[in-house]
């Protein structure tokens, strides 16, 4: 079985998997798993962080993008609403891609990069 590694900008890539798990613990349900799964697959590295939310989340997932704004439009939490705009930018600069899924209160975010051999 051969190693597979994704040449990435290390302190970069730390700042996105803090932010994730930083999100994780602030807005998880409490008294409930989170779950984070990493495979390779076609050249690529799939990183999969999920979550229940505390919080009802907005039916537009790609505003979660946008900086300034937050899945929980109350805003009973700290926070600039720039992580996930910043996370992805960074993703992006990686030639990767960061994407949000929400079904209920499900929360799941995927990252994938690409491996070299």
């Amino acid at each position: 079985m051969a190693d597979n590694f994704a040449l990435v900008d290390g302190q970069k890539i730390w700042r996105v998997f803090d932010h994730l798990i930083g999100n994780i613990l602030k807005y998880s349900l409490g008294n409930t798993r989170v779950y984070n799964s990493m495979k390779t697959a076609g050249g690529q590295a799939v990183i999969t962080f999920k979550n229940v939310t505390k919080y009802e989340l907005g039916d537009n997932v790609d505003e979660m993008f946008e900086r300034f704004k937050r899945g929980d439009r109350s805003r009973h939490t700290e926070g600039s609403g720039l992580g996930l705009a910043i996370a992805k930018s960074i993703i992006d600069l990686h030639d990767g891609a960061l994407d949000i899924e929400v079904d209920g209160d499900l929360f799941k975010v995927t990252v994938v990069l690409d491996t070299i051999y």
